[in-house]
C-alpha cells in the first residue's frame, strides 16, 4: 500500500510539474516544442484582434457610405421627377395662355409668374445636380447623411418656389379672378 501512495503523489507530483515545465521549455499544451515564446503568441493574437477590429470597422464606413450614396441617388431622382412633373405643368400653362391670347385676354401677369416658376426650377436643377456631386468621403454616417439633408433642402426650397408661382399663374388665368395677391391667398391656404 505503501508503494501505490508513493506512486500516486509522485504521478500527481508529475502531473502538476508537467505545465510549468512545458511553459520553461516552450512547449504547448500537448508537449510540442513551440519556437514562439508565449509573450509573441500574446502580442500576435492582440495584433489578431485590433486586425478584425479595423477591417470590420473599414466594413461598417463602407455600408455606410454606400447607404448614403444610395439615398442620394433616390432623393436626386425623386426630385428630378417632381421638376419633371411641374415642367409638364408649365407646358400645359403655356399652351392655355396661348388660347387666351388668342382670343384677346390679357396674360402678362400670367407670363411673369411662369417665367419665374421657369427660373426657379432651372435653380433646382442645378441644386439636384449639386446633390449628385456631394462628396461622401467621411467616415461618420451622420456628417455624409448630414450634406446629402442640406443639398437636397436647397432643391425642395426652389421647387417650392416654383410651385408657387405656378399657383399664382393659374390664379391670375382664371377668369373672374382678381389677381394672384386676392383675399384667399392671404389666409393661408
Amino acid at each position: 500500500m505503501k508503494k501505490q501512495y508513493i506512486s500516486a503523489s509522485l504521478l500527481l507530483t508529475l502531473t502538476m510539474a508537467l505545465p510549468v515545465f512545458a511553459e520553461e521549455r516552450g512547449l504547448d499544451s500537448r508537449g510540442r516544442a513551440s519556437t514562439t515564446p508565449a509573450g509573441v503568441r500574446a502580442g500576435e493574437v492582440r495584433n489578431n484582434i485590433e486586425e478584425r477590429k479595423a477591417s470590420s470597422t473599414e466594413r461598417r464606413v463602407e455600408m455606410q457610405r454606400g447607404l448614403a450614396k444610395k439615398k442620394t441617388e433616390r432623393v436626386a431622382r425623386v426630385l428630378t421627377a417632381t421638376v419633371e412633373r411641374l415642367e409638364k405643368i408649365i407646358t400645359r400653362l403655356e399652351s392655355r395662355i396661348a388660347k387666351v391670347k388668342a382670343l384677346g385676354g390679357v396674360t402678362a401677369e400670367t407670363e411673369s409668374f411662369v417665367a419665374e416658376a421657369k427660373s426657379h426650377l432651372s435653380l433646382a436643377k442645378l441644386s439636384i445636380a449639386a446633390l449628385s456631386s456631394v462628396d461622401l468621403s467621411l467616415d461618420k454616417a451622420r456628417d455624409n447623411f448630414e450634406r446629402v439633408r442640406v443639398a437636397a433642402a436647397e432643391a425642395k426650397g426652389h421647387i417650392r418656389e416654383a410651385h408657387t408661382s405656378l399657383k399664382k399663374a393659374i390664379r391670375s388665368l382664371k377668369p373672374g379672378q382678381k389677381t394672384a395677391t386676392s383675399t384667399s391667398d392671404s389666409a393661408g391656404e
